[in-house]
């Protein structure tokens, strides 16, 4: 409640001017985005320092009349400014209650929501994450005395929908998810139904009600996932967030476009397998 008043207090006329601009395809200028808050996580952006000085003081300002406490030490800055006509990153110096907000250092990235960003946009630092965070519950599992079928239903329920939330927000790709993620998930599946190199999965691959084990791989969970956040995106209230589902609808966005929903791509998933293993045949 007091997040909510707050991001009201700062949309008046006089903190309007801080921040970017945002312009739709008419030209026309749109709101200023300056200030990003989900429950208790808050991001400020804005063109220059004094203007995000200005915002945070009268967080902090709000903050202690609500008696809320801000954890500096969880808080980061990020900057980018011109040198030499060319954009570089910097160490903004910002203060949050007579503290300074600790600085993301040059070449690093800095996380808000689960997601990393840094000066040149890279998902290397979040692929290692998930790699990392993968292995280490997939070998978990895989050293619980328990039944084959209990180990991979573990995979399944537990391991998949652990990195969900990293699927829906990240921009890695789906090249990627198959050539790591899926690799790992099929050799440790293989070994827990003791299944040679040269077997088929397809059987695994089946849902419950044809026999199988209901099981699907990690790039399949990938574009379920970026088929709910497109989708999220595309029936938004809000025209801006509609305006840039329409925007971001091209390149490899369209292959999560052509989905409706989750059993769409499950669908697809189990088809393209059946199809496969009749050329095969």
């Amino acid at each position: 409640m007091s997040f909510n008043t707050f991001v009201q207090h700062i949309k008046s006329e006089s903190f309007l001017q801080l921040g970017f601009w945002k312009s739709n395809k008419t030209g026309i200028p749109c709101n200023p985005i300056h200030w990003f808050q989900f429950a208790d996580d808050a991001a400020v952006i804005s063109s220059q320092e004094k203007e995000n000085q200005i915002l945070l003081n009268r967080f902090s300002v709000w903050c202690q009349w609500a008696n809320m406490i801000i954890r500096v030490d969880k808080c980061s800055t990020f900057g980018i400014k011109k040198h030499s006509s060319k954009s570089v990153q910097y160490q903004p110096k910002l203060f949050v209650n007579h503290l300074l907000v600790p600085r993301t250092e040059t070449g690093e990235s800095f996380r808000y929501l689960g997601r990393y960003f840094n000066f040149n946009m890279s998902d290397e630092k979040h692929q290692s994450d998930i790699c990392d965070l993968f292995n280490n519950i997939i070998s978990k599992i895989d050293e619980l005395h328990l039944h084959p079928r209990n180990k991979i239903l573990l995979y399944s329920r537990y391991l998949l929908s652990k990195i969900s939330w990293d699927f829906t927000i990240t921009d890695i790709s789906q090249t990627w998810v198959c050539e790591t993620l899926d690799g790992i998930a099929t050799k440790y599946i293989r070994k827990w139904l003791e299944l040679p190199i040269s077997a088929t999965l397809s059987n695994v691959y089946l849902p419950y009600n044809k026999f199988g084990l209901n099981v699907i791989l990690p790039s399949t969970k990938f574009i379920q996932c970026q088929t709910v956040s497109r989708s999220a995106l595309k029936s938004s209230i809000n025209e801006n967030i509609r305006e840039l589902w329409s925007i971001t609808s091209t390149n490899r966005n369209i292959q999560y476009d052509i989905y409706s929903n989750t059993k769409d791509v499950l669908k697809a998933f189990r088809q393209k397998k059946a199809n496969s293993d009749y050329k095969i045949t």
